[in-house]
């Protein structure tokens, strides 16, 4: 019974770990995009009176930098056509692509964030259920099972074992067109590795067997977590302390 109960709060956390990781990936994607991109033009938008709600026509324009000063050396004569004919004309910047270093910083700082959080929420029920069972076990009142923690872990990860199981079902469905990016969104505690793993392909079907098992194994980390996080747990082990313990030691 217990491990219904914690395996049903294991799955309620890591859903509301999902949420966060998913503005935490957006919050981080956006702070590097300012640090590591630039403007490299705007989309244009003509209407056909200030007041229009709808344009009529829209435009890319790119910038021109010849003496690379960071500054556009080019001229726009789509806008001053349409403003000559008296149109008005809107833009909206848009910015070169998060590549490289940029990219790097983005996917490594991400990760590294939610998987702190996942940590957090995967082991915190498991470690607690073990630390009680140790003095259950000794009075004898529940038998030892230090499988108790990959249990929980089994049955909280059971969402997004089924959503693994839709995405290889899809992927073979060649009517279906889904996006890799959907996929990674829905399990945003792991996105950046999803990202990484799923290379130059854009949809599920377009995913090789390895990276599929390579998805199936991101989805076995919850489970290894609070099957140690028991076992620590059970055996009475703060690993907190202990790293306090060693830096005063220091």
């Amino acid at each position: 019974m217990n491990i219904l109960k914690n395996g049903g709060k294991l799955m309620a956390g890591m859903i509301v770990a999902v949420v966060i990781s998913f503005f935490l990936c957006i919050s981080i994607n956006i702070i590097c995009s300012a640090a590591f991109t630039k403007e490299i033009g705007y989309k244009a938008f003509v209407y056909e009176s200030e007041t229009a709600e709808k344009s009529m026509a829209e435009y890319e324009y790119e910038y021109v930098d010849k003496d690379g000063d960071g500054k556009d050396d080019g001229t726009d004569t789509k806008m001053k056509e349409y403003e000559d004919k008296g149109y008005f004309v809107t833009t909206e910047a848009e910015r070169s692509t998060l590549t490289g270093v940029g990219k790097g910083v983005f996917l490594a700082t991400s990760q590294v964030l939610t998987f702190i959080m996942l940590v957090a929420f995967a082991s915190g029920g498991a470690y607690k259920q073990g630390f009680k069972d140790i003095n259950l076990v000794k009075i004898e009142q529940i038998k030892e099972d230090k499988l108790k923690g990959l249990k929980i872990g089994l049955i909280g990860n059971i969402p997004f074992f089924v959503l693994f199981i839709a995405a290889v079902v899809t992927a073979n469905v060649q009517s279906f067109k889904i996006p890799v990016v959907w996929y990674a969104f829905l399990n945003s505690q792991f996105y950046p590795v999803i990202m990484m793993i799923k290379g130059t392909a854009e949809t599920l079907s377009q995913l090789e067997i390895g990276q599929f098992i390579l998805l199936f194994i991101l989805q076995l980390i919850v489970p290894a977590i609070a099957a140690v996080a028991y076992i620590l747990g059970y055996k009475e082990i703060n690993v907190f302390e202990k790293m306090m313990y060693k830096k005063e030691d220091r």
